[in-house]
């Protein structure tokens, strides 16, 4: 499962679509000339934040196309394009040959192919995103002129701000985009009461909004905040996880039987039992229902989502009490997201 966390807003979605009907244009060229066979990439995600500045890369494991945000949000539409491009061409390096030659000479060969501006290498696409980012910056100053109280020099900055915006291709440098980070927490064709239990807890402790879909194959819980509270569900998710799975193989090689599912749900209950109550749950509240309110706007505007109610179905009690005992002896942060979880 890609743990990638991703970004999504109307203009993000616009960009996404524009740059996947271009790979799709290029795709259908390469097939038709007979130098490829099959489709180059299945997807392209945005991300809010890559490791050391990287501006985008294509995974092999998934054949999916990942672009920075900050590259989306501080580059003109040509820089985005060539920093696309210059990714398909890794996704046509794999589609080739099932490895990844880096910058070789036939990776820019491959550039060529595909149409990337000539000399457009990351030298190049970093220059431009400089030269985007100056550019940028002026606007924001112009459109800060413009409420001048001099006419003649509010006209004027107007006027310099919108020719700057053309030759950006930018339709609204201040344009008011609402958006929403995501990231998978679970897949699988069960979906235990414990997970679901777990989950909840997750969504109380860091404000994230929690949605479960069926993909006709398998069902996957997908958690909608800001990249803070993204992150942080992933941190609690793993670390619950992992921690129990150690405990139970430790327990079961020492001749006990133990359920999985009810030690699970004896540790939340646990934690749930001794989240620290503070007067940021309120807050925490209001934070979680912001991420409902956009997820339905931005994710799914034409959905309608229903909410249930957990309902458990029984278990083992020796292993719910064995749970209990474990979640209590947990070494968790005193800080996870907005809520304090633990004993101070």
């Amino acid at each position: 499962m890609d743990r990638t966390i991703r970004v999504r807003s109307s203009r993000l979605d616009r960009t996404a679509a524009e740059l996947e009907a271009l790979g799709r244009e290029k795709e259908s060229e390469l097939e038709a000339a007979g130098a490829i066979h099959g489709p180059l990439f299945r997807g392209i995600c945005i991300a809010p934040a890559l490791e050391e500045g990287r501006l985008g890369y294509f995974s092999p494991s998934d054949q999916s196309i990942v672009i920075s945000e900050d590259a989306v949000t501080s580059c003109s539409g040509e820089t985005v394009r060539n920093i696309f491009l210059h990714e398909l061409a890794h996704a046509m390096d794999w589609n080739i040959s099932r490895s990844i030659s880096g910058h070789s000479v036939l990776f820019r060969q491959y550039c060529r192919m595909l149409g990337m501006d000539p000399g457009f290498e990351k030298s190049r696409i970093r220059t431009g995103i400089s030269a985007d980012r100056s550019r940028k910056e002026k606007i924001r100053k112009l459109l800060a002129l413009s409420s001048s109280p001099f006419e003649n020099e509010a006209a004027e900055a107007i006027r310099k701000a919108k020719q700057l915006m053309a030759e950006a291709g930018m339709e609204n440098a201040e344009e008011d985009d609402k958006r929403i980070c995501m990231v998978p927490l679970y897949e699988g064709r069960r979906f235990p009461f414990s997970i679901r239990q777990l989950l909840s807890f997750i969504s109380s402790s860091t404000g994230v909004y929690v949605v479960v879909s069926w993909n006709g194959e398998s069902k996957q819980a997908i958690a909608y905040g800001s990249l803070e509270e993204t992150e942080a569900a992933i941190y609690l998710y793993d670390y619950l996880v992992s921690a129990t799975e150690r405990e139970i193989r430790k327990l079961r090689a020492g001749g006990e039987k133990v359920s999985k599912d009810s030690f699970l749900r004896g540790v939340i209950s646990e934690l749930s039992g001794k989240t620290a109550e503070t007067s940021s749950d309120n807050a925490l509240v209001a934070i979680r229902d912001e991420n409902m309110r956009l997820t339905h706007e931005i994710v799914f505007p034409d959905t309608r989502i229903s909410h249930r109610t957990l309902r458990s179905r029984g278990g083992d009690a020796a292993s719910f009490s064995r749970g209990r005992g474990f979640g209590g002896k947990l070494d968790i942060p005193s800080g996870i997201g907005r809520k304090k979880i633990g004993a101070e």
